[in-house]
């Protein structure tokens, strides 16, 4: 098993993107992160499958993408492990052969419990500011998030020394209706029809997380661009 702490620095002042599957991604031409440092997260692959990493931590995304898309089992992916409430037997199994390529992080959400008004208190958004000092150092393998996967692939780049840090498709709340872009927002409404609308404490206990990360970069001057939608400014 492949360590995150590997990479630790491999890409070290170079410009990063990390991106998620809202609607937002419609706006952005197929080639957008041709010849780009980039890590997709989860449902994102199907928009950009050539990046140059994608993460996963929950089982049934990754199941759905591998059955679908065979050949994700021979790329470079990044999981946090186990998966999601998930035991490490589920998340072997779910794997498989796509281990030989892989990097882990040892997952640990953040609370570690289902008290989501932690995060409200000091006590959630200072555990994960201080988490961006281990990963600039190495100094640990474990990290963990708050109701998305974003928050553990932040610290995946920080660790990979990556700066600046551009995040698109990540917004964290219903567009026009939709909480994925495209053909994306019918297939997690099919796998997750109970899964709570990305509104209300859903969405705040998303953004403080995010947030006090990106706290945690401006003490390390890492630049974080939280990017709402496409414009040439991107470029």
């Amino acid at each position: 098993m492949k360590w995150i702490t590997e990479l630790h620095n491999k890409y070290k002042g170079q410009e990063i993107w990390i991106v998620g599957s809202d609607p937002s991604l419609e706006s952005y031409p197929d080639d957008f992160l041709d010849n780009k440092l980039a890590i997709t997260l989860h449902l994102a692959y199907i928009k950009f499958p050539n990046t140059t990493f994608r993460y996963f931590n929950e089982k049934d995304r990754f199941v759905f993408l591998k059955e679908k898309y065979p050949e994700i089992l021979d790329k470079v992916n990044i999981f946090g492990y186990p998966f999601y409430n998930r035991p490490k037997e589920v998340a072997d199994e779910a794997i498989g052969e796509a281990s030989k390529k892989a990097y882990y992080l040892d997952l640990k959400p953040y609370p570690p419990n289902s008290n989501y008004g932690a995060i409200f208190s000091d006590s959630g958004p200072n555990a994960m500011r201080k988490m961006v000092a281990e990963a600039v150092k190495a100094t640990s393998k474990t990290f963990g998030g708050h109701g998305t996967c974003l928050h553990p692939c932040m610290y995946v780049a920080i660790m990979m020394g990556c700066n600046p840090i551009n995040i698109i498709g990540c917004n964290f709340k219903n567009i026009e209706g939709k909480e994925h872009f495209g053909e994306t927002n019918k297939i997690d409404h099919d796998m997750r029809p109970t899964m709570q609308s990305f509104t209300g404490q859903r969405s705040k206990r998303m953004t403080r997380g995010l947030e006090a990360i990106i706290a945690g970069c401006n003490d390390h001057e890492i630049k974080v661009n939280w990017i709402e939608k496409h414009n040439t400014k991107n470029l």
